[in-house]
């Protein structure tokens, strides 16, 4: 049974808002859904609960290897967690590491794929890093960049920006939708329109028009204002900043783009963002 429809993304590239959005819509609320209850309604792939139970181990006896060997099973009672297709976050690339499969297309019905123009993912990531947009400029070069969850040793493996956004396009196992950050701001009624018919969900403009309300940057920067937000780094001061487009223009310098042109314009290319340097 293939019950798992992946949110997937690059981090910084809208994965949050996304499954805001979805949530909202489906669970056809009456008020704003809760953004700390965002990961009962979408499953992390790397919540290690599902390790412990693919393994029979308490998570933090698992090495990283161990982690990434038990990776299909994992997502396997994910998948199994719900009667239903549900939703499962992941910032994983896709395709294999050390041999190890990271995304398990058996139990996969297809995937929500965010992508951003890496020029303004750079600066959200450098501040979710608490790092500054040079190591981030680096970090989105890295074939081989990983990152680790706080309570145990389980793995994402996200490689370089290009590499990532790459591996989700040209996949030929999972159905998959590419959604567009710049687009879904620029007219989100539109972009959320074509992911619901994908999903062969029914389209309620009235519902529609609240979830795009309830799922607004303003309403979610303001819950995270009263409440806080669970996927906070602790070092990063805000999850939410600002939400905006071309930001780049402002704040990188020229040899920040020609860094980032240089490495990624291939990829850039292909998904519109042509930036002449």
């Amino acid at each position: 049974m293939r019950n798992i429809i992946w949110v997937a993304s690059f981090p910084k590239s809208g994965n949050t808002w996304m499954r805001a959005l979805l949530a909202n819509y489906i669970l056809k609320r009456e008020d704003p859904f809760p953004i700390n209850d965002l990961g009962s309604f979408s499953l992390s792939d790397i919540r290690p609960r599902f390790f412990h139970e693919a393994s029979g181990k308490p998570v933090e006896k698992l090495s990283q290897n161990d982690t990434l060997e038990l990776r299909l099973k994992s997502q396997q009672l994910i998948s199994l967690s719900k009667p239903h297709d549900h939703f499962v976050k992941t910032h994983s690339r896709f395709g294999s590491f050390k041999g190890y499969p990271l995304i398990n297309s058996t139990v996969s019905k297809g995937a929500i794929y965010l992508v951003r123009n890496p020029l303004d993912v750079v600066i959200s990531f450098a501040s979710h890093l608490g790092a500054s947009i040079d190591d981030a400029i680096d970090l989105m070069e890295d074939p081989l960049y990983s990152t680790k969850s706080n309570d145990s040793n389980v793995l994402t493996i996200l490689g370089g920006w290009s590499e990532h956004v790459d591996s989700w396009l040209t996949n030929k196992s999972i159905p998959r939708i590419l959604v567009r950050y710049e687009d879904l701001a620029a007219n989100p009624n539109k972009e959320f329109s074509k992911i619901l018919k994908t999903l062969g969900i029914n389209i309620d403009q009235n519902l529609l028009k609240k979830s795009m309300e309830f799922s607004s940057f303003s309403e979610l920067s303001e819950q995270e204002s009263k409440s806080g937000f669970r996927e906070r780094p602790p070092h990063a001061e805000r999850f939410f900043r600002k939400g905006t487009s071309g930001q780049w223009n402002s704040i990188l310098e020229d040899r920040q783009i020609r860094k980032i042109v240089t490495s990624h314009g291939l990829v850039m290319k292909k998904l519109g963002y042509n930036i002449a340097i």
